[in-house]
């Protein structure tokens, strides 16, 4: 289906409204705009000519879409039914679009857990990337470090400049995160440690100017999105880190969320009322994102439980 550059239906001027309260929300809702003009450009090409939504318009908009994957179908028609709730609640006789409509396939949560040994194993193994270019073993291992400790995105690393970085207070500041927020991000007194190792290493290759890129894997040039994925790969398969799916650059924040889960618990602490810091020091909109990480951590003690069965049952076997 043809997806028009602007919204053409009898309802556009609402679904304008409706992305622009999304937006105040804190979503940037870019991927929402598009699969919201999918369905403007259903109605418009069937002729649905009110400013109201039908129960038989759902239905032929589900078999129009009906060659799409499971999980397609339900992303699109999910923003559908959240747009149908919008207008329900101005025009209540406009029909809202039933829940399970289309099932979801069950979410697998892809995790990989990392020991802190291992976190150093790959820190101390970036020398092995020092023959073609010397900086990319200091900006690796500090990049890791950085990742681990602070549950920053990869892309919000590599974004930063010198500019957002701190040395007297030991912060980072994040520019339009992944939801278009600004956040202040602290490191540990370890980590600025590292920082200033890694600074003094910096400055043999890249420029100290505010606008300077921070992580930089030559003369100036930031480290690139390909290669510092090319790059960790290359150091866990050195260090025998592996797994059916293997572990990914964004498994250190997964594994920085339910570190500070796991400290929380052991502390007695209530994790469900210190969700919302951990929310905030993500950058995530709001703390529900956030509930995922305990799900994480209890696959975590799960998979340790096995494996400690297995090593007992081995014994025992011997």
């Amino acid at each position: 289906m043809r997806t028009p550059s602007g919204f053409t239906s009898s309802l556009r001027h609402r679904m304008v409204q409706f992305i622009a309260f999304k937006r105040m929300q804190g979503y940037t809702y870019n991927e929402g705009v598009e699969r919201l003009r999918r369905f403007d450009a259903f109605l418009t090409q069937n002729g649905c000519g009110d400013e109201l939504l039908h129960i038989d318009e759902f239905d032929r908009y589900r078999a129009e879409i009906d060659g799409w994957s499971c999980r397609t179908r339900a992303v699109n028609l999910s923003v559908v039914r959240q747009f149908s709730r919008y207008l329900h609640a101005f025009e209540p006789e406009s029909a809202l679009l039933p829940l399970g409509l289309v099932p979801r396939e069950p979410r697998s949560i892809r995790f990989y857990p990392l020991s802190m040994k291992q976190v150093s194993d790959l820190m101390a193994a970036a020398t092995i990337l020092k023959p073609d270019n010397a900086i990319r073993a200091y900006c690796m291992r500090f990049l890791i470090g950085l990742l681990y400790t602070t549950g920053l995105r990869i892309g919000e690393a590599r974004a930063l400049n010198m500019g957002d970085v701190d040395l007297t207070n030991g912060t980072l500041l994040v520019r339009k995160g992944k939801f278009g927020k600004d956040r202040i991000v602290a490191m540990s007194p370890s980590t600025h440690e590292a920082l200033g190792r890694w600074l003094r290493h910096r400055a043999d290759y890249a420029a100290s100017e505010p606008s300077a890129p921070f992580f930089v894997s030559g003369r100036n040039r930031r480290l690139s999105r390909d290669r510092v994925h090319r790059f960790f790969r290359r150091l866990c398969l050195h260090c025998g880190i592996g797994g059916d799916p293997p572990p990914r650059l964004h498994d250190l924040r997964h594994n920085y969320a339910c570190t500070c889960i796991a400290q929380w618990r052991e502390a007695h602490e209530d994790v469900n009322a210190l969700l919302p810091v951990l929310a905030n020091a993500m950058g995530h909109v709001d703390f529900h994102s956030t509930e995922i990480y305990i799900h994480m951590d209890a696959t975590a003690l799960q998979q340790a439980s096995e494996k400690f069965r297995q090593h007992v049952h081995h014994y025992l076997e011997h």
